[in-house]
């Protein structure tokens, strides 16, 4: 569900700004320890495993009772737009490509929600041009979270979420704050945690 708060900052005006990377040393590829594989459970018990999440309509946009995908933004609520990633690897990242559609309405916003439930770790999370990119260089477009707190608000056009612009192509990029941090669903010595990331969509 859309929050107050953030629905009234996403009507909010603001500037413009193109995403890139900084401290990145490798802009043709992805840096090492990307996770491409893992199995993911919806909340109406939909459980794929080794799931290409390269892609984010493989995550967000998958559809459990037809098994195909959607594109960017994906599915929102119930039953495909809740997805937990079971074997989030403490030590890797996921980069999910995704495609802004060129019919995507300016104005269109969104945002992953990290849920208190079942979130593993802290997380930190960009919207990017590169894969493994966590350092963009506009800030609005990078997230360093708690349990509980939503992942780098997105917008079409102008506004004071991390802009992306139709028909261009980004990645989401994911990964643990501090690898090393124990939780209540997760002990510190597990390789690997379950993490919610819940889809929120407004689309004007």
């Amino acid at each position: 569900m859309l929050s107050a708060a953030l629905l009234i900052l996403a009507m909010t005006p603001g500037v413009a700004d193109s995403i890139f990377q900084t401290d990145f040393d490798d802009p043709e590829g992805c840096p090492g320890g990307r996770q491409v594989l893992a199995n993911i459970v919806y909340d109406v018990g939909c459980i794929i495993d080794n799931v290409n999440v390269t892609e984010w309509s493989n995550i967000w946009g998958y559809e459990c009772g037809t098994g195909g995908t959607v594109p960017f933004p994906g599915i929102t609520g119930t039953p495909s737009g809740d997805p937990t990633i079971l074997n989030f690897g403490r030590t890797t990242y996921i980069a999910a490509r995704l495609h802004v559609p060129e019919d995507l309405p300016q104005n269109a916003f969104g945002w992953l929600s990290h849920t208190g439930y079942n979130y593993g770790a802290d997380l930190t999370t960009s919207f990017s041009a590169n894969c493994g990119d966590f350092n963009p260089v506009n800030p609005i477009c990078r997230s360093v979270t708690l349990s509980g707190m939503n992942l780098t608000p997105w917008r079409v056009g102008a506004g004071n979420f991390c802009p992306l612009a139709q028909g261009q192509d980004y990645y989401f990029n994911v990964k643990f704050t501090n690898p090393e941090q124990g939780t209540t669903t997760c002990s510190s010595d597990s390789p690997t945690c379950a993490v919610s990331l819940v889809n929120n969509v407004n689309v004007p």
